[in-house]
């Protein structure tokens, strides 16, 4: 009996020596076996858009310290967390090609354990990319309560938006198509281009073969058209463009054509836009050459087109218009940014009116620039003309009839900061004795402090002279000179950021009307920043005076901006407002406004699992107006939202 006894007590501290030495192995298990990885598997390829990650710990872990990143982002809120470990299905499409996944935690010892693996995606066995990408929104407001003057406020809209990008990729090809589908109804009419119902925004189809040193690049739909400054800059229509690159370390050749509507299409109503017909198409050719390890850039454009008597979102006369530009710029780069050049002359011949008896004008543009960084000084001088019947045709709201040059220099001196520009335009470049010549001389001077960092400074003078001659017998004479000299001050610590601006302004009219004005201004900016709360008021006086009337003008306003989040950040509290008072030393003027919008939301994050978090929220807004000279002019208004948000993110 005593000998069975022994054996059973023997046979619990081996099982026992057994088990204690397991779980030391197991808690003293190396770095790369505290944890096994289901899947991806660490440097493989997977096809798959949403690749499920799949993680089991060996060990005891705490697990309210896990810290998972894909590819930088962190998605540990993500995760589904399981007995042993976590599960996760990205929620959108991944990118074809390589991540990067980074588990770090602690185990029950207190030990940080961290583990990388890196794996590689292919979307399908025929493309390395395909897969289509939808972000939809949607507001709808309702009124509750508006004024009854205001007539153009519908009581009920509803705006939806889906933002689609289709893309296929495959080895030296690639192809995406994006387009903005709107969804519009509301209680009043709607005015062009916008109509109610479904309505595509915008489309653009992209193409590109890029193999080696060769690049082929097509876009069809809504597109944007850069050239040069005084060419096209800034263009967006309809149309479409090809381009042709070849580039190697040292070189590179550019070919570029394209074709565009002259006036604003939306949906499928205008089609693809492509065509030559002069009458109602801008169409052109560049070519950009970069040598000499692209230090060196030529680039040449011819633009020419025309456009009908009336077109959406371009000026017009009755007439149709017709016009070419040509081009040339050249840009060096030579001393590694210290001296860099830009010189480009165009000449544009342009009619306003075909159906009348006058023939096209020509006239030309030009540019030379010269700037450069030299580590604590920087500087950029440049000289531009512009003729007065210089118009290039898809460019019209360029300004023309003017020349002239300005000169910006920088000084960083450490805490010192000295910014120093002139400059000098005139306009009527052709000497048109019909008109006078205007001459516009600025010229300005910035000091700044940083030394003690909580309070930076600064100080700044600026004078400019406006001054006629050549005027024609009827003209008044023009000279005018103003100088203006301000100061500011701040104050920056933590959370808390305070800044005080005082300015003085005197316009000197040295003609024989005397017509001299001053003003002063003093604006304090305290501002407070918290992560659950901001608040940034404002407080300014502008005392302006006539030295003609001896009438003064003071102007007091208030601005008020605060933001707030409690319950967690699923509700917030933002109001903005604004409060004025203008009085006239001759009671001339003497008027109070009060204006404030608030808004206060709620949103209910996650409903669906990191798909939809709806907001509702009321937006109000208050104006009051009160007039003491003119009391018919007095208002009271007071309006107030019902408004529900979403956002839809979706893709497969």
């Amino acid at each position: 009996m005593i000998i069975k006894f022994i054996f059973i007590i023997f046979c619990l501290l081996i099982f026992n020596y057994a088990d204690a030495q397991e779980q030391v192995l197991k808690e003293s298990l190396p770095d790369d076996n505290w944890l096994r990885i289901l899947s991806p598997i660490d440097n493989k390829e997977i096809i798959d858009k949403r690749p499920k990650i799949k993680v089991e710990f060996n060990i005891s872990v705490e697990k309210e310290s896990l810290l998972v990143l894909l590819d930088g982002t962190d998605i540990t809120q993500m995760l589904s967390i399981t007995e042993n470990g976590f599960e996760y299905v990205p929620i959108f499409v991944l990118p074809a090609g390589n991540h990067v996944l980074n588990i770090s935690l602690r185990d029950l010892n207190g030990k940080s354990l961290q583990k990388e693996i890196t794996f590689n995606t292919r979307h399908s066995k025929a493309f390395e990319e395909a897969y289509l990408s939808n972000e939809g929104s949607i507001i709808y407001e309702s009124a509750q309560k508006k004024p009854e003057e205001d007539k153009a406020t519908p009581y009920s809209k509803l705006e939806g938006n889906v933002n689609s990008t289709t893309k296929i990729k495959e080895g030296a090809w690639n192809i995406s198509f994006n387009t903005n589908i709107r969804y519009l109804d509301q209680s009043k009419p709607v005015f062009t281009p916008l109509q109610k119902g479904f309505q595509i925004a915008n489309w653009l189809f992209s193409g590109s073969f890029s193999k080696g040193s060769v690049l082929i690049l097509t876009n069809i739909g809504d597109i944007q058209l850069n050239e040069t400054q005084y060419t096209i800059s800034g263009l967006s229509r309809r149309g479409g463009s090809l381009n042709f690159v070849y580039s190697s370390e040292e070189e590179s050749y550019e070919l570029n054509v394209f074709s565009v509507k002259v006036y604003n299409v939306f949906g499928f109503r205008g089609g693809f836009g492509l065509g030559a017909n002069a009458n109602d198409h801008v169409f052109g050719i560049s070519g950009c050459l970069k040598i000499i390890d692209k230090k060196v850039e030529l680039k040449t454009i011819y633009v020419a087109g025309g456009e009908p008597g009336s077109s959406f979102g371009v000026s017009t006369t009755m007439g149709s218009k017709r016009g070419d530009v040509f081009g040339l710029l050249l840009l060096t780069n030579l001393l590694e940014d210290k001296f860099k050049t830009e010189i480009e002359t165009d000449f544009s011949k342009y009619d306003p009116d075909t159906s009348d008896e006058y023939d096209s004008k020509n006239d030309k543009a030009h540019k030379f620039r010269v700037s450069g960084n030299l580590g604590k000084y920087s500087y950029d001088l440049m000289y531009e003309y512009i003729g007065r019947d210089y118009v290039p045709i898809g460019n019209q709201n360029l300004q023309k009839d003017k020349q002239g040059v300005s000169f910006v220099n920088n000084f960083n001196l450490g805490v010192h900061n000295i910014n120093l520009a002139i400059s000098r335009y005139n306009d009527n470049v052709r000497g048109d004795r019909l008109f006078p010549r205007i001459i516009n001389y600025q010229g300005y001077i910035d000091y700044s402090l940083s030394k003690f960092q909580s309070f930076p400074i600064g100080i700044n003078y600026q004078r400019s002279v406006q001054d006629s001659t050549r005027e024609p017998k009827g003209y008044p004479e023009l000279k005018t000179y103003t100088d203006t000299l301000s100061g500011r001050i701040s104050y920056v610590k933590d959370k808390i950021n305070m800044g005080f601006q005082a300015s003085y302004s005197l316009q000197d009219d040295k003609t024989n009307k005397n017509y001299d004005t001053s003003s002063i201004t003093y604006t304090f900016t305290p501002a407070y920043n918290e992560s659950y709360i901001s608040i940034s008021p404002s407080f300014s006086l502008n005392q302006s005076k006539n030295h003609v009337t001896d009438v003064r003008i003071d102007t007091y306003t208030i601005n008020l901006d605060l933001r707030t989040k409690f319950l967690h950040e699923k509700a917030s509290f933002d109001v903005g407002g604004t409060y004025n008072i203008v009085k006239a030393s001759d009671d001339s003027s003497n008027n109070k406004s009060l204006n404030i919008n608030c808004r206060v939301a709620y949103i209910i994050k996650n409903l669906i699992k990191g798909y939809l978090s709806p907001e509702i929220a009321l937006r109000g807004s208050y104006n009051k107006y009160i007039d003491d000279v003119n009391k018919g002019a007095d208002k009271d208004e007071f309006s107030i939202f019902l408004v529900f948000a979403t956002a839809v993110p979706f893709s497969f």
